[in-house]
């Protein structure tokens, strides 16, 4: 299993052109999924070192997350899959995992990563005042 993280982006890429994604997403149970980080950055700092890789489940769904992990890792050949489960993350993950580079791969719904992506940035930005705060306390000012 050698290759790089951007050629596992291009061959998940493929991977909706031939509809494995969606069967993937479909078996589980996922509404979304999404690539980002600096495997679709333009001119990251660094060469991007795995490919990060964001996912909702449906509600009540069984969420396998190491399921899907190997799952992804089968698809694509790639073992250095890093995954964000949506569902569960922080707000600052999420936004960035939902920010304006990010490459939705599958949404259940017509504008479901839309949706979400304002939802996510909203969210941020209406909280940081509150992390900033949250700052100040633990160094004591």
């Amino acid at each position: 299993m050698t290759t790089t993280p951007r050629a596992t982006f291009e061959r998940l890429h493929g991977g909706v052109e031939s509809g494995a994604v969606e069967r993937l997403c479909v078996k589980h149970d996922l509404d979304l999924l999404v690539v980002h980080g600096s495997v679709v950055i333009e001119a990251p700092l660094r060469p991007p070192a795995d490919l990060d890789v964001a996912c909702r489940f449906r509600r009540g769904s069984a969420q396998d997350v190491i399921g899907l992990i190997n799952d992804l890792i089968d698809l694509t050949g790639f073992d250095g899959v890093d995954l964000l489960v949506l569902n569960t993350a922080g707000v600052v993950a999420t936004a960035r995992a939902l920010g304006p580079q990010s490459v939705p791969l599958y949404e259940a719904e017509r504008s479901l990563f839309t949706l979400a992506q304002i939802a996510a940035l909203t969210t941020e930005m209406e909280t940081r005042h509150l992390r900033l705060l949250d700052l100040k306390l633990m160094a004591g000012r």
